[in-house]
């Protein structure tokens, strides 16, 4: 994998409302191809990748943002370069504390762990998963209490790789994390290095399908609804028999329909966790 960053141009959105609206809205966002938020105290800017954008793109968000009552003179378009967006997150991206040990810092920051933590440390170039989001929050906080060692561990849409990490640092004794996007998984890649585990996780530029079937302990998807729904009977073919699944990506109106969907598909409901409008669903592997 090329560790370099990115030399490529994206699409800035700001979005001169409360940030409170993300909540609701965010899973629209990403559903448009969004790849990256970045929330301040009055406002938040979106941004897409140049090369997906077209007047299509634009009309469709702008009708988004009409559904949810965000007027239109409230909304700025731009064009940012890669780095730009990395220097903004610098401004907002300090080290945090998630669950009872975990640590999320980004890799321009010193932090000394104390006893018991497990420090994650990540760079953030447009790749999901900086930790901020309460989805993938939702599945670290799970992952705190069913990760253990020699588990084996398979992470569907990886984003920034910040699940896959933290499965290693826990000591699960194999983890294949994939994405579909190279760029990702470029993040990805540096992100496992920066955190001493890209000898324990198998990184690939793939979708479901193209990965070597085998029989994984836990499998961990943050997606969104519609492909979790299309997913439903082939990860089962990656899962032990009692094996765990942790899904979100999912707005709590979302949840009754994933768990009956799931349930037919072989899986049974264990509990969930909910911040906010998301939730993050455990799952079993029935059959």
């Amino acid at each position: 994998m090329n560790l370099n960053p990115v030399d490529k141009k994206w699409i800035e959105v700001k979005i001169s409302v409360s940030p409170e609206i993300l909540e609701e809205i965010s899973a629209d966002f990403f559903a448009l191809g969004c790849q990256g938020i970045n929330e301040r105290e009055e406002d938040f800017c979106i941004f897409f990748p140049a090369g997906n954008w077209d007047l299509n793109s634009k009309d469709k968000l702008l009708h988004l943002a009409a559904r949810y009552k965000i007027p239109g003179n409230k909304i700025q378009f731009s064009d940012i370069e890669a780095e730009n967006w990395n220097e903004n997150w610098k401004e907002n991206f300090t080290t945090f504390r998630l669950g009872k040990n975990i640590i999320i810092t980004p890799d321009w920051e010193n932090y000394v762990p104390k006893p018991l933590d497990v420090v994650l440390t990540i760079t953030p170039k447009m790749a999901f998963g900086t930790g901020h989001h309460e989805t993938t929050q939702l599945i670290l906080e799970m992952m705190e209490d069913i990760v253990n060692p020699g588990m084996t561990v398979l992470d569907a849409g990886t984003g920034s790789a910040i699940l896959a990490i933290y499965a290693a640092k826990k000591g699960a004794s194999a983890v294949v994390a994939f994405d579909n996007d190279r760029e990702v998984m470029e993040n990805a890649a540096e992100n496992c290095e920066l955190n001493s585990v890209h000898k324990n996780i198998q990184l690939q530029c793939a979708v479901l399908s193209e990965i070597k079937q085998q029989y994984f302990d836990l499998l961990l998807a943050n997606i969104n609804r519609n492909v979790l729904l299309e997913i439903a009977i082939d990860l089962r073919k990656y899962s032990k028999k009692g094996g765990l699944l942790v899904l979100s990506g999912l707005l709590e109106t979302d949840k009754n329909d994933i768990i009956n969907h799931y349930n037919n598909a072989g899986w049974n409901y264990k509990r969930g966790r909910q911040k906010g409008e998301w939730v993050a669903l455990l799952l079993e592997n029935s059959k």
